[in-house]
This record gives C-alpha cells, structure tokens and sequence, in this order.
C-alpha cells in the first residue's frame, strides 16, 4: 500500500484532510495552530486503490511552541517514508517565506509530489492561485476541504502519481453494510488475525509515550518533560509473525475535571476517553515517583466501568527501586487497587531503561485470551450450582431470592445472563461474588465479567 504525506504550515488544513480522505473523525481538528505534534496513520480508498495518509504537524518559524524540532523530525521522518507527497498551502492567507522553505524541503527530499491550495472557497477566491504559480509549479489542485470542492480531482491527480500501474476500481463498502449476515468461514477465519486494540492511558507526563516509543525502538511519538505533551489519540499497528497483531493506541494525559481549562485538553480528554471505549485492553500507567493518585483511580473505573480487559503499570520504577520503604508503600497502593480490578494484572516497568517492557506482550495476549473466553451452557450451570451451595443468594426485603439457571450471552467481556425469580433485587455484593467465583473457576483471572439478571 503506497504511503502519502501531507505537509504545511500550521493551520492550513492538513488534519481536515485527512479526516475527508479517511472518512474519519480520527484527527483531533481545532483553530489553534500547532495542533498536531504526532505522526498518524490511516487507511484511505482512491479510484486505483488503497492509500496509507499520513497526517504531520505544520512547520513555520517563529511557533511559540517549545516542542517545535520535535515536531520537524516528525515531519522529516514522514517524508522519509513516504512514496509521494502532498504540499498544501493556504488560499486565504497567500504564499507566505514559511510556504516557499516547505516546498525546498519537499524539492530536496527528491520525492513525487502534488501541490494543492485549500481554502479555495469560492470563486471570487481562484484569483488567489497566481501568486502559488509564481513558485515555479507546474499543476496547483486548488480545494477546499471544507467545501468538498475539488477534492476528487485531487484524488484523481494523487491516484497518478501513487499508482502507475492502473488496477480494479476499488469500491469503498457502504456504511450501512457492516452487519449483516452471519459470518462465513472465511470471514471467521480473519476475525483471528483481527489487531487486539490497546489503549495507553493515565494522568499527564506519567510516561506513555516513552513507553510506547521504547516498544516500538523507534521515536514515533514526541516526548518531553512538559505535560500535555501528546494531544491526540495516536493509532500505531505492531506486527507479530505467529502472533495477532496490536494496536497501540497513545492517548493525551486526562486530568481531574476541575482542573481543566483549556479548550484543546478538553477536546484530548473527551478522545482519550473514546479510545478506552473502543479498546480491547487498557493499560493504565501510573508514576511510581508520585505514586497512584485519585485520578489514577478514576481512569482505572472508567476501564471497570466499560468492562475493558486491563493491565496496571507503576513507570519510572528505576528512580524508586534502591529505596525499600517506597517500594513498600507502592506496592501496598497497587495491591489495595485490586479490589477495584481484582482481573488486572500489574507490572513494574521503566521506560528509560526498558525493564520488564518484554513482558507486556505475553501479558497483553492472557489477557486477550480471557477477555475473549467462551464456554458451554452446561459447564456454567455446573459451577453456577457449586456457587449456590458455597453461598445462598441473600435474603431481601422478604423475599427469597433464586438463580434457576445460567448462559453466557456474549464475549469482551464474558456475558453471563443469570435467570432469577426477582433479578431487580439482586444486590451489588453478590454480583460481585457470583464474579468473582466464576472467574476462578473457569480460569480466566485476567478479564472482567458482566453478570446480567433476567426474570424467567
């Protein structure tokens, strides 16, 4: 699949692009100039075939932005990669010094590319495409991505360049197709090879990225000291030969609500959040220097609440390790977290020095397998009976509580609907136990399990 970059100045659009070009919303979108800081990936379907774009962060002089290198490597490493490039500059601003030093960047790389001007509204606004002639440019796609305007044209001018030998149209399935019949055998057979979604959440400058990036052995996110350094849900696919696939999803530091002000750490915590819906498993990274804070907690019970598999980590390890009363006192923390997540399992990790960093993946596949565990009727019948006999359902307001039977109703995570004489009396307590109990017995210590109540 051939690889595309778009490159500019601040501001010029290349997020809104991207989001059309993907038909996504996966691109966080604002006023502010400097939004983007990460390299993204994502898939996107032109008339000769499938297209990987990726989004980078504007370069400019002057941005009061203190991660603003970080930012410039990013880009140069995205036009490394690439296969061609897409120059896009601002029709309501004109040609600007910021403009020409991009298009010598994009001439040294010795790269294909395509310039195209956004923010052609109008009409009125064509006359605004001389002055980009000026550049010595041979073909300017003016667009304007709010619009739609010109943007097949763009695809069809991008598809050229991408692809010189000419292939079948590919359709781009419709919306309201995705769920239809039942699966068939090929179809079951890819679902196995189907990437196991991992979020990387917790409070600002804990150390997700650094993570991430010694995971991936490259600096594929931009790390630094100031919080709030990462702004965007960041995708990153990690192929395992023998093994499913993961995608690593980094996501923005969420801090408590009060606290936050800023109208783009509002949008990143509300993307953040949206990451751990969409996710198989959550790893939740605390700062062993600071140790596990409420907040921590709150972002654990959004994880409990969702019912996502989940993995504990204490990072910075290696700056508390040599002082045996804190590394007490961390573990008597992480050991009273488990009454909230008594399914997640915990590990001591540090991103600097890349210490037990090898053991996420076997971690991130038990607990994959459990999230995704199914079992006979028969069987959860069995050990429901065993749970009856150990504890009777509680006696409330003077009513004799049953269970008559048990089958599990779905997966991620296990669903057992439980059959009972007055389920809206059932208390919070015994869920938990019948939990509890059927995750023992089954041998799935590594998943959350949703018990639901049916009257017979």
């Amino acid at each position: 699949m051939p690889k595309l970059a778009l490159i500019g100045r601040p501001n010029v659009g290349k997020s809104s692009l991207f989001n059309k070009l993907t038909r996504s919303k996966a691109a966080l979108v604002a006023e502010t100039p400097g939004l983007t800081r990460d390299r993204r990936y994502a898939k996107a379907t032109f008339p000769q075939g499938e297209v990987t774009i990726i989004d980078t962060g504007g370069i400019a002089q002057g941005l009061e932005d203190p991660l603003a290198q970080d930012v410039v490597n990013q880009t140069n490493q995205a036009i490394s990669e690439a296969d061609a490039l897409l120059l896009i500059f601002d029709g309501s601003e004109g040609l600007t010094p910021d403009d020409l030093d991009l298009l010598g960047l994009v001439r040294r790389s010795k790269k294909p590319f395509v310039a195209a001007v956004n923010k052609i509204d109008s009409d009125q606004r064509l006359a605004n495409l001389a002055e980009f002639y000026e550049t010595g440019l041979d073909q300017i796609v003016d667009i304007s991505v709010k619009t739609g305007r010109g943007l097949n044209k763009l695809k069809d001018v991008l598809s050229k360049l991408l692809f010189k030998e000419p292939r079948a149209e590919v359709t781009a399935p419709c919306e309201d197709e995705g769920d239809k019949a039942s699966l068939t055998e090929d179809e079951a057979g890819e679902d196995e090879l189907t990437p196991i979604r991992v979020s990387i959440i917790g409070r600002p400058n804990v150390g997700k990225s650094s993570i991430l990036n010694r995971i991936l052995g490259e600096p594929r996110m931009v790390v630094s000291d100031l919080p709030g350094t990462t702004r965007d849900a960041i995708d990153c696919l990690v192929e395992r030969p023998g093994h499913r696939p993961i995608i690593f999803v980094d996501t923005a530091g969420v801090r408590r609500k009060s606290r936050v002000k800023d109208k783009i750490e509002k949008f990143s915590a509300i993307k953040s959040l949206d990451s751990i819906k969409d996710s198989d498993i959550c790893i939740c990274v605390f700062d062993a220097s600071e140790g596990i804070t409420d907040q921590d907690k709150r972002l654990v019970g959004y994880t409990s609440r969702f019912g996502k598999g989940c993995i504990t980590l204490y990072n910075k390890w290696d700056l508390v390790k040599s002082d045996p009363t804190r590394v007490r006192i961390l573990n008597e923390e992480a050991k009273f977290l488990k009454k909230l997540v008594p399914y997640a399992p915990h590990l001591n990790v540090s991103a600097r020095t890349g210490k037990n960093l090898d053991k996420l993946f076997p971690l991130i596949d038990d607990v994959f397998h459990d999230y995704n565990y199914k079992e006979t009727t028969g069987k959860l019948n069995r050990i429901l009976r065993q749970a009856i006999a150990r504890r009777n359902p509680p006696v409330t307001k003077g009513h004799y509580l049953k269970l008559y039977y048990v089958t599990q109703t779905d997966t991620k995570p296990p669903t057992f609907t439980f059959f009972a004489n007055y389920p809206e009396l059932f208390p919070d307590h015994y869920k938990r136990y019948l939990s509890n109990f059927f995750r023992k017995e089954l041998n799935i210590p590594h998943t959350p399990i949703k018990i639901v109540l049916r009257a017979r």
